[in-house]
């Protein structure tokens, strides 16, 4: 069974901002409390929220590559793409993906592809949807989502070896509740995949962290 000391740690381990915060000296640790226990329904005491609040370590939290993070983000280029559709299948129709590539080349045109250990996703152009499902059979079809929006974020350098990159932009996005459907890194590049409802103020948001 953890302590409160883990429990709490564990809290504050999954919030980047709370920590930055923390390390800054720059949020009151009773309020901090208070959040912490409606938030998570604890049942410990609030003195004892705040001891272990007081206890968390926040000299592993480095705040060094901030400055590396806002460059990057300042130097970023946006743009996004709208009447995306996703086609969930199983994996075993990969054979048929790469045998179109090499020979048909009828899904190779404006298609993203991801591959898991047991599916493949496919993101396509919504009005070549029935076209693109036409070429598997409906049994291996196992979902598809429509009304997709892509929004393409391209830096300018490696951000591989900056901390927070990342987990920046899923937290701006998780701000505005706004869900992200599936997301794609290959550099120079991270493709990420909202409900067309929410592009307007995901594009707003991510434009924010360019200021």
């Amino acid at each position: 069974m953890k302590s409160i000391n883990q429990e709490i740690a564990d809290i504050l381990n999954q919030d980047i901002a709370l920590q930055k915060c923390l390390k800054r000296s720059i949020i009151n640790i009773r309020a901090l409390a208070h959040y912490v226990l409606k938030e998570y329904n604890l049942t410990y005491t609030l003195d004892a929220v705040i001891s272990a609040i007081r206890r968390y370590d926040v000299d592993n939290v480095s705040i060094l590559n901030l400055k590396s993070a806002n460059r990057v983000f300042s130097e970023m280029l946006i743009s996004t793409k709208d009447n995306v559709a996703m086609i969930l299948l199983r994996d075993g129709q990969f054979n048929i993906i790469a045998k179109d590539f090499l020979q048909d080349k009828k899904l190779r045109d404006n298609v993203r592809l991801i591959k898991g250990k047991e599916t493949v996703s496919l993101f396509v152009n919504q009005k070549d949807l029935d076209s693109k499902i036409a070429l598997f059979p409906s049994s291996s079809v196992l979902d598809v989502q429509q009304g997709l929006s892509e929004i393409r974020l391209h830096f300018q350098k490696d951000i591989r070896g900056i901390k927070g990159v990342i987990a920046r932009v899923t937290s701006e996005l998780a701000l505005l509740d706004i869900n992200i459907e599936q997301v794609l890194y290959t550099f120079p590049d991270v493709l990420l995949y909202v409900k067309e409802n929410d592009l307007v103020q995901a594009h707003k948001s991510l434009l924010a962290l360019k200021r």
